[in-house]
């Protein structure tokens, strides 16, 4: 399809024939001794020099019939990332995959204003200047998702082409529900806090300060009505949490002026590469 591309394959601590088969088709090959799909990616977002990148998964499962016309979106339209969305419902896959690729979806779309129908589809086609101000922090598959909240948190234009999806031959899926879930859900608590900290420490403020409300307004109504304070220890705790909840609120505007500051840099730094 792509007969003038550079075609390159990184060999990700794999124990079968990817490195020799790959070459045999004319592919460059790059190795990475650190196993996991982040580790990967990040080693091919650094070493490969592009205009534009087509990451696919190797496993032959997605269709390669909307390359062109994402490549197109890229180079004319300015988008900066085109996902190759699967129909999740269509996909065979084991039992409570396809439930929490829709649940993590609409998760991050809430939480995170992502945009895109398939969080974590394996086809994407990415410009010069995302790929090279993309910080990559995920060791393994997480990395699709990383890309999605970076996308939607720097606010660039992204696109989705729906994509035809093939059965698993040759090969067997090493996703875990369970686990890999739990690790997404990790890595959308820590991006949650990295990007959006005020909206995180506002809410644990408010809930602090609510029972820090619930415990000290009987002591105020008892001290209206007798000027006595009964419970000593109530008020201590109470005030407590008050102070709690302020220091919450506190650290929550002191860590959103530094993402501020952080995205300000990567942004200066986004527009530095040419469009197209």
């Amino acid at each position: 399809m792509l007969p003038a591309a550079r075609i390159v394959v990184c060999d990700n601590a794999s124990t079968d024939r990817t490195a020799e088969q790959a070459k045999a088709a004319g592919a460059e090959v790059i190795e990475e001794l650190q196993k996991g799909k982040g580790n990967a990616m990040r080693r091919l977002f650094r070493d490969v020099d592009a205009d534009v990148y087509i990451m696919i998964d190797g496993d032959n499962t997605y269709g390669t019939e909307i390359i062109p016309e994402a490549i197109k979106l890229v180079q004319y339209q300015g988008c900066d990332m085109v996902v190759g969305s699967r129909r999740l419902h269509e996909i065979s896959q084991r039992r409570g995959h396809n439930f929490g690729n829709q649940l993590f979806t609409r998760f991050f779309k809430i939480a995170f204003g992502v945009k895109s129908d398939d969080v974590f589809s394996g086809l994407r086609v990415l410009s010069k200047r995302l790929v090279k101000t993309f910080p990559c922090i995920s060791l393994e598959f997480e990395i699709e998702a990383e890309l999605e909240i970076y996308c939607a948190r720097m606010h660039l234009p992204t696109a989705s082409l729906p994509v035809q999806i093939r059965s698993r031959k040759g090969s067997v899926s090493k996703l875990n529900t369970w686990r890999d879930g739990t690790k997404i859900l990790w890595l959308a608590l820590r991006m949650f806090h990295r990007e959006y900290p005020l909206r995180l420490y506002a809410t644990l403020a408010a809930v602090i300060m609510a029972g820090a409300i619930i415990l000290l307004a009987p002591l105020l109504y008892t001290y209206l009505l007798t000027g006595l304070v009964p419970r000593f220890p109530t008020l201590i705790v109470g005030a407590a949490m008050f102070a709690i909840s302020f220091s919450c609120l506190a650290i929550g505007l002191l860590l959103k002026e530094i993402t501020n500051n952080r995205y300000e840099s990567r942004y200066l730094r986004y527009l530095s590469f040419p469009t197209g």
